[in-house]
């Protein structure tokens, strides 16, 4: 992700650049969803502190070794997320879309960068994206081995292994094919972000803490926990109404299988 920047430095200086707009569109109505909308995405892109929690959860010490691996994700996750996102508002203004290496093409269809820069950054996206759909595909991926895999046999012995394989391509095949018939990348980050992210990384962990640790109403830590339940229910809330708006106001437009 952070091998985006030359790239948009390389396309802000191109002569064949769009004109930069810094303004925000839209009336007071659409601005406010869109501040909902954009803080879905921002939880998102912070739900990768999920795999770090769960591997902390693996052999003691939990505590410590969380602590240190969600530094250490958080890290990851500003340095390049957000320098990616703050140079794409700053080289294409309010034309930045959300997936921005559709800004990296000209009006006549060409690109604006060099084209081995272009497939450079292309392919490390897709290397990013093996290691995501291992993450987010796995529950699917492990009912399906349930029902197709013999508990009788060796996991590694072939009457499992080609059934894995063949499951595993077909759900990366079906769910490729739903990405390129619904292309609301932007959309859909946001909803998943609003339903799913910020529920399991901010509102969740503070009732369980409440729960577990057996908080007293006295105590401050209680009532900082209960601050933030109820803050992120409330973005949840219009985090989903807002990415669900956006998907049926971009649903007029698009077709499936666009090219975008």
């Amino acid at each position: 992700m952070g091998s985006d920047l030359p790239l948009i430095r390389c396309a802000w200086h191109s002569s064949r650049a769009p004109r930069r707009d810094y303004s925000i569109p839209g009336s007071g109505k659409d601005q406010l969803f869109g501040i909902f909308t954009a803080i879905s995405i921002i939880g998102t892109t912070y739900g990768s502190g999920i795999i770090p929690e769960i591997q902390a959860t693996v052999a003691p010490p939990v505590k410590g070794k969380m602590f240190k691996g969600l530094c250490l994700c958080y890290v990851v996750v500003i340095s390049t997320f957000f320098s990616v996102a703050i140079a794409g508002y700053w080289a294409f203004g309010n034309q930045a879309q959300s997936n921005i290496l559709s800004n990296f093409f000209a009006s006549d269809g060409s690109v604006l960068v060099p084209k081995s820069l272009y497939m450079m950054i292309n392919f490390f996206c897709i290397v990013q994206i093996f290691a995501v759909s291992v993450v987010y595909l796995q529950p699917t991926n492990e009912v399906l081995e349930q029902l197709l895999a013999d508990p009788k046999k060796h996991q590694y012995s072939p009457r499992n292994v080609i059934p894995r394989i063949i499951s595993r391509s077909l759900v990366v095949a079906f769910s490729t094919l739903i990405a390129a018939m619904i292309p609301f990348f932007g959309d859909l980050t946001a909803l998943i972000g609003a339903f799913a992210i910020l529920p399991m990384d901010f509102i969740i962990p503070a009732i369980m803490y409440n729960i577990t640790f057996g908080s007293s109403v006295r105590k401050p830590i209680y009532w900082v926990n209960m601050v933030i339940i109820i803050v992120f229910s409330g973005l949840t809330v219009l985090g989903c109404i807002s990415s669900v708006r956006q998907i049926a106001l971009d649903a007029k437009s698009y077709k499936l299988f666009a090219n975008l």
